[in-house]
């Protein structure tokens, strides 16, 4: 991926810049469980962020008669792990992460053993729903309202990326410490990125030396001047360098905040690209017009510098000059792995470096995922899901994030599953293509 960092991350960081898991587990069993002495306790703590009023969900839980009324597919959705829909595994065994709504093995025996006895009542008491996540005093960026076409190509047959250009719209540094997105039409929106772009950055073509991001950017922009916007797979065009992704968006990921006192920071004379992936594999959504809106939470000063690494080598083998690497048909399994070192991403000579986060990403043959890191010898497990589910997506931040050294790389396998497919599957950028991707947070302290 195109990002430069190490100049920029080097000097901030020496120069400056203007539901938990540690609550006690409900025991209950046999007779004894109820709904509101056992269940609704788990529940409030693990699923009315979204099963609420208003809420994503489709039914409430905190309420006795709608829980009732689906119990028997509460019971069959959380034993097989696929409700709440927390991908990594958090029990302790591969990374701690904040904000978990992992079941424990006690919760899912008392959710089963509450199902079992017909789902008693019990006596009525008082939980409160977490209040549904809002950004307040958001500065919002907005893509124009834009129809996407299918590419067409062998590497997005059915969808299109398309590159979208605002200002930073700020009148002195600030940081980004949150982010939300509102996708406009989910059906159709796979994935949005936020990139910040120096404007006055050279870009990387050597066919056309001296040429700034800016001038590439209204170049790509006049290719098409009856569409808004440009083609854009990969990053934010090809040759435009991108110095931050503050936003990584897909289907399932709610509004996010940076953890560890960190934020991304965002100047005045920053460009702003916004990319957006429309999939339009259901024919249905043909000729419907889609306006996206990434929100951030702007602060004018923060402890710890915050940002993105975005990775790929599977997804890289289709710029490479060779020939692609593929997937081979007709199999349950097959692994890729691929590993790459801190000093790849020219984070080698910055200090005091944590890693905070990982996104993992695959598409829709994904069956599992795991990523360890490694240093001075020892590996540790950093992430590992073993249920694949594209339409649940998320960013994970660690309760205790890893400390990085020179020599720290990080060891990514996804599995998938080709058993129907007649031919190789190729890495690409539409959904019937595969990426291997993850997208790391870090941080490091502004002196």
């Amino acid at each position: 991926m195109n990002l430069s960092l190490r100049g920029w991350v080097l000097g901030l960081v020496l120069l400056g810049a203007a539901c938990s898991t540690d609550e006690k587990e409900p025991e209950a069993t046999g007779s004894t469980v109820s709904y509101w002495q056992d269940v609704a306790p788990i529940f409030e703590q693990r699923c009315l962020s979204c099963h609420q009023e208003g809420g994503l969900g489709p039914f409430r839980l905190d309420d006795y008669e709608t829980a009732k009324a689906h119990a028997a597919g509460i019971r069959t959705q959380t034993q097989a792990r696929l409700m709440p829909p927390y991908l990594v595994t958090a029990d302790g065994s591969c990374g701690e992460f904040q904000d978990s709504h992992w079941l424990s093995d006690k919760e899912l025996a008392t959710i089963d053993n509450w199902v079992k006895a017909g789902a008693p009542q019990g006596d009525d008491v008082r939980i409160v729903a977490p209040a549904l996540p809002t950004l307040d005093d958001a500065t919002t960026y907005t893509t124009p309202v834009f129809t996407p076409e299918p590419e067409g190509s062998m590497l997005a047959e059915h969808d299109e990326y398309r590159c979208f250009l605002v200002d930073s719209g700020v009148d002195a540094v600030k940081f980004i410490t949150a982010y939300d997105v509102e996708p406009g039409l989910p059906a159709v929106v796979h994935h949005a990125l936020a990139m910040i772009v120096d404007p006055d950055a050279p870009a990387s073509l050597p066919d056309q030396p001296g040429l700034t991001n800016l001038e590439l950017m209204e170049a790509l922009d006049a290719e098409s001047p009856d569409r808004d916007g440009w083609p854009c797979f990969g990053m934010a065009g090809d040759g435009v360098q991108v110095r931050d992704v503050p936003t990584t968006w897909a289907p399932g990921e709610g509004m996010v905040t940076y953890p560890g006192d960190s934020g991304i920071p965002l100047k005045p004379t920053d460009k702003i690209v916004i990319q957006v992936h429309y999939n339009l594999e259901d024919e249905s959504q043909l000729g419907k017009s889609v306006e996206t809106k990434i929100k951030f939470r702007l602060e004018d000063s923060v402890p710890n510098l915050g940002f993105f690494v975005l990775a790929d080598p599977f997804l890289d083998s289709l710029l490479s000059g060779d020939t692609p690497e593929t997937l081979p048909a007709g199999k349950a399994s097959v692994p890729y792995s691929w590993e790459q070192k801190l000093a790849d991403y020219g984070l080698d000579q910055v200090p005091d470096v944590k890693l905070y986060g990982v996104f993992p990403h695959m598409h829709e043959r994904g069956r599992s995922y795991s990523m360890k890191v490694s240093s001075a010898g020892k590996r540790e497990c950093a992430a590992d899901v073993q249920r694949w589910d594209f339409h649940w997506q998320h960013m994970y931040f660690y309760s205790t994030p890893f400390d990085v050294a020179a020599d720290t790389a990080v060891h990514i396998t996804c599995d998938y599953d080709t058993s129907a497919d007649d031919a190789p599957t190729y890495p690409g950028w539409g959904t019937r293509n595969e990426m291997c991707f993850v997208a790391l947070y870090f941080t490091a302290p502004l002196k």
